[in-house]
Formats: structure tokens, sequence, C-alpha cells
């Protein structure tokens, strides 16, 4: 039977249940505003690939690979992973297209509802949303598994420390009581998950232009993200450089392919690739 997630409290059971855990909780009544977020959230289409998608948007956006040429979170300066958690808001609330509440992050349906992230699974509650509902949003680039949920924090979801801030943590007893509303794979990290001798090799090229060719020599078969080709170019021209590489790497026997082209998306598909964007690119040894 699937469960509300506060308390454990059967869907459609309006009466009061006690907690069979040591230290029972205090009964709580049925939570209609959760049963409707909660609805609301699940009608959206695909909300899996939603979340997915604003999560590996927010880490791209921080982390400015064209600009820094870093490519994870770790690489990230304290203030800066602190911002993370504000993006993925503000994100996710333009792609599930929701409003702003006037006291939290959202209005869901006519209720006030907060977004919490972590890259763990340990999110902080601060004061203003102690009882307050609150979207629980994790994320992990190393791991490439996201997720999204919902709980209402009352005290007994919490810890009972707070930090110096006033602020608590979701307890282990509050993470069971999570209603998940999806979870499973992000978009993966490009960079991420090459091999370290790949990366080392576009990573400190000597030019844009070296990195470009490194890229295409040591990611071949991989489909690769127009981002991708900025990330480790740091220029403006990227693409122009991308394609200058076709003619320079046929001489080394490698294929350099790009879908914004109708004769190249044929070779996307000969090549067995038959879900990509326009504008991504593909190396191939031939």
């Amino acid at each position: 039977m699937q469960r509300s997630g506060y308390f454990n409290t059967p869907i459609g059971q309006k009466k009061n249940i006690v907690s069979t855990i040591q230290n029972p909780v205090v009964p709580v009544p049925y939570d209609h505003a959760l049963i409707e977020v909660r609805n609301f959230l699940l009608a959206r289409p695909d909300l899996l690939g939603v979340v997915g998608s604003a999560i590996r948007k927010s880490f791209d956006e921080v982390i400015d690979g064209p600009r820094t040429g870093r490519y994870r979170v770790e690489q990230l300066e304290k203030t800066e992973k602190t911002y993370i958690g504000t993006k993925v808001e503000i994100v996710l609330r333009t792609e599930l297209g929701l409003g702003r509440g006037e006291v939290l992050d959202n209005l869901i349906v006519g209720h006030e509802v907060d977004t919490k992230f972590t890259v763990g699974n340990t999110w902080m509650i601060p004061r203003e949303a102690m009882n307050q509902l609150c979207l629980l949003v994790t994320g992990d680039d190393n791991t490439g598994r996201c997720g999204m949920g919902i709980l209402r924090m009352v005290p007994e979801v919490l810890t009972n420390g707070a930090n110096q801030d006033g602020k608590k943590s979701v307890s282990a007893f509050g993470k069971s009581q999570i209603t998940w509303l999806a979870q499973g794979a992000m978009p993966r990290n490009f960079m991420l998950d090459l091999p370290e001798a790949a990366r080392n090799a576009i990573m400190t090229a000597s030019s844009g232009r070296q990195a470009i060719w490194a890229l295409f020599r040591n990611a071949t078969g991989r489909l690769i993200p127009r981002s991708v080709i900025d990330q480790v170019a740091q220029q403006t021209d990227s693409a122009k450089r991308a394609r200058e590489s076709k003619a320079i790497l046929a001489t080394e026997g490698i294929q350099v392919l790009c879908a914004k082209y109708m004769e190249d998306r044929a070779e996307f598909v000969r090549h067995g690739f038959t879900q990509f964007n326009d504008d991504d690119w593909l190396s191939m040894r031939f």
C-alpha cells in the first residue's frame, strides 16, 4: 500500500495512528496539504527527468566549467558549495512551473512549501520551515543518483539539537517518513565519467584547440554535449575550433561528427546512436 510519508499514515485513512517504534510519537492528523502537493507533483510528466535535469543544470552552472576549467562539485570553494542549494531551488521551481511563496520557496496548489537540497542525506531545516512542508531534494554527481521527496517538518521528524543558526536536521526516524516522489538516475557528468588518463590529457592541454583535439581523441564512441566542448575549450569560438578539428583528426583516423548537420546525423545513426540532441558531437575511430 502506498503511504503518505507523514508518519506512514495510509492514504485515505483519516484516523490517527500511533507509531510502533520504541519511543512512540504523538499521533498526528491526516495531512491533506501534503497529499495535495504530492498528487500535484506526481501528475507532472517525467518528474524524475525534470528533477535530474534541474540538478544537472544547477551543478554545471555553479561549477562554471567553460570559464573555470573545473568539472566536479568537490573543486568548488566553500561559499560556492552553499549556493548550490539556492540554485537547485530556483531552477527546480522554474522547471516545474511553480509559483514563489510569500514565506517559503514555493507555492504549490495554495500551500507554502520550502525546498531543501543536499548532496548527501542530511537536510538542514531553518526555523521558518518548522512545521511546514519541505521538498527534500538530493543529488550526487559521483553516484549519478538523485531524488525528491516531501515531508512536514514537525518536531518528531527532526533532531533535538540545532546548530548555531538554529537549524535542525532531519532525524533517522524523519528520513523513514519521507514520501519519495522521484528517485533514480540523473544526467551524468561527462568529464567525471571519463577515465582519469583521458580526463588529464584533455584538462592539461596547452590551448583550447589542443583541448578539443584531446577530447575527440580520448572520448571516442561517446555522445559529447556542446557544453563539454565549451568547457574544455574555454573560448567563445569553441564550436569553430571543433569544426576545424574534423579535417585535422581525420588524418589520424578519427571521424568527428556534429548532429547539427544532416549528413553527420546519418553517421550518428549508422554508428548506433539514435537518441541525441541537435548540438551533440561524436568522434569515432575508423
